[in-house]
């Protein structure tokens, strides 16, 4: 009972509830990459329970010092794989989508059978973590979380074994009979582990048996079933287009070019995020052709064909209320003499998204209310006022609803853009930052008024006085953050490629056109900056004022040199990663003042 009382200290019910989230959040995002390859999973999660966090530590292995063991499981997620192929490519998208703190896998060996194991421990993207308190990282706790990847055969040995010798092992010293249960029992142990032989050839074997179905099938000219059976993917029953179908009939050569794609060739395709999609045999096709075959004829009719609905046979219709996330929210002064063209570009970005479901939609700008269910669209073009009110069922995703509105109002210090975007879903998880694109060719074509600051295209980081900078952040007009650049006053060789900054000035300020001042310190500025915070802190730093800030967040040339992408969703180039994270880091921070 007294190792049970312990045990409810080290962990406050609040940030129990907060790693939950974090291991809802985590589980989302590797079961929708899953989902996205197509792969046959089935997945489970959970945060380590007091009782099981306080028999570790009284194993004695974990401490608190530096270099003391930490327990890096807090939070752990299983994903149990239908094929055993799958555990490399999940492996590979694991590592493209977190940090690696480490692997843990069984090696292969030639006379011994054992439980193979393939976990792996990730570092917690801090973006999670701000909710939890100072007090949990002072227990024996690392900010990572484990995934365990398993084939289903596999999965039920292992629980068992995980329930009924593992924790045995853990336990022995304690002074009970448990200790003792597999002492002695050499015979039995064999026994078990013998089972793990017998399993580790089914799963060699079934991957075998459709790779034997899959060249039968290509012999037979069975294109769908040859499809299904090679990749062992989540591929629908749909037949392949009749044009198609006798086409690779009749040309065994270019059939060829198709086969020679492998599982993990076509996996990384649909990583990509222009291409997720319902996966059809026709899609295939089309997803093999678009990216390593390049046939004209295949090209010719099956390109224009994906950018149609398709419809997901698999959703389960069930009533759930719709919850709002609110991803967009500005009010910015325009050009006063921009209140055409900015109406122009609007009603043409609603004519371009919404003309298919209100055919009678005039092309060139006016007033119009039209509404069915589910779809909305109201413009109101009056002679210094316009509003655009735009509800639509998303084509992407089941049960969410996009609604956008625009104002354009001219108020006693000149002509203002308000732009609310919403997303209406049935499902809780929050949406990010998403800003419509009439909102950037508004800023390229009009321009955008800040604190006496005008902004456009052609805008470019430039640099700043002192006295501007101060003038600027103290403008009650001010609605933008604003990020200055300083110069190292000892160039380092990696930053040359920035012409002696620290970051990509230039590359920051397009990515945050409209959202963000990005200017560059000049000599008065970056002296009045050492005034205040010390030379050591500003040489080569990046500061951050906030749309509400008086006072910057300071990122230190080191800071900048060390960051990395926590949960990676793009390419990046190894030399360049640390800028290229940094420039993320920053742009999630402006974004999350918009919404």
């Amino acid at each position: 009972m007294e190792r049970n009382n312990e045990s409810l200290a080290l962990i406050s019910d609040k940030d129990i509830q907060e790693l939950n989230d974090i291991r809802t959040k985590l589980e989302q995002t590797l079961m929708t990459k899953l989902r996205n390859a197509g792969i046959y999973f089935h997945s489970m999660s959970r945060v380590k329970t007091l009782t099981s966090l306080q028999r570790k530590l009284d194993t004695g292995k974990y401490g608190t010092g530096k270099d003391d063991k930490k327990i890096q499981d807090l939070i752990g997620i299983r994903i149990n794989l239908f094929y055993t192929e799958d555990i490399r490519i999940s492996e590979a998208l694991l590592e493209d989508t977190f940090m690696v703190d480490n692997w843990s896998k069984t090696a292969w060996e030639e006379n011994r059978f054992e439980a193979q194991k393939c976990n792996g421990v990730f570092k917690i993207p801090s973006k999670y973590l701000i909710n939890i308190s100072d007090q949990l990282w002072e227990q024996p706790f690392d900010r990572t979380f484990e995934v365990q990847l398993r084939t289903v055969l596999f999965e039920g040995w292992h629980e068992i074994e995980h329930e009924m010798r593992y924790k045995y092992k853990m336990d022995e010293g304690f002074d009970d009979n448990r200790s003792s249960l597999w002492d002695g029992q050499e015979k039995d142990a064999r026994m078990m582990n013998s089972i793990i032989a017998n399993l580790e050839l089914c799963d060699w074997s079934i991957v075998q048996i459709f790779d034997n179905l899959a060249r039968d099938q290509y012999i037979k000219k069975n294109w769908e079933n040859a499809i299904r059976s090679k990749y062992r993917l989540k591929i629908t029953q749909d037949k392949i287009k009749p044009e198609v179908r006798a086409y690779f009939d009749e040309h065994p050569e270019v059939v060829e070019k198709f086969w020679a794609v492998s599982k993990q060739q076509l996996v990384n395709i649909l990583l990509n995020k222009k291409y997720q999609k319902v996966l059809s045999p026709n899609r295939v096709i089309y997803l093999i052709n678009k990216e390593v075959v390049n046939d004209e004829f295949i090209s010719a009719q099956l390109d224009r064909e994906q950018f149609g609905r398709v419809l997901n046979k698999e959703i389960k219709q069930e009533i759930r209320p719709l919850v709002s996330d609110l991803v967009f929210d500005q009010r910015i002064r325009i050009r006063d003499d921009g209140f055409d063209r900015a109406s122009e570009i609007i009603y043409e970005w609603a004519y371009q998204h919404i003309s298919l479901i209100f055919g009678q939609m005039p092309k060139k700008l006016e007033s119009v209310s039209y509404e069915v269910m589910g779809y909305k669209l109201k413009v109101v073009a009056e002679k210094e006022y316009f509003l655009m009110d735009m509800q639509t069922i998303s084509n992407e995703e089941a049960g969410m609803i996009w609604h956008v509105v625009a104002e354009l109002r001219k108020d006693n210090d000149g002509l203002y853009l308000t732009c609310r975007h919403i997303c209406e879903n049935i499902y809780s998880r929050e949406r990010r930052y998403n800003r419509p694109k009439f909102m950037r060719d508004i800023f390229n074509q009009v321009g955008f008024l800040d604190a006496d600051v005008f902004m456009d295209e052609d805008t470019e980081a430039v640099p700043i006085s002192a006295d501007q900078l101060k003038n600027l952040l103290s403008h009650a007009g001010r609605s933008l953050p604003v990020i200055l650049v300083d110069k190292p006053d000892q160039i380092p060789d990696w930053a040359q490629d920035f012409d002696g900054y620290t970051i990509n000035a230039e590359v920051l300020c397009k990515s945050l056109a409209g959202i963000c001042h990005v200017f560059l310190g000049d000599e008065s500025c970056i002296s009045r900056m050492q005034e205040i915070y010390g030379n050591e802190s500003v040489d080569g730093a990046v500061f951050y004022w906030g749309r509400d800030d008086e006072s910057p967040t300071i990122f230190t040339q080191e800071a900048i040199r060390k960051a990395c992408f926590e949960e990676v969703n793009h390419s990046v180039d190894e030399d360049e990663e640390y800028e290229k994270a940094f420039r993320y880091r920053l742009r999630e921070l402006v974004c999350q003042e918009f919404h």
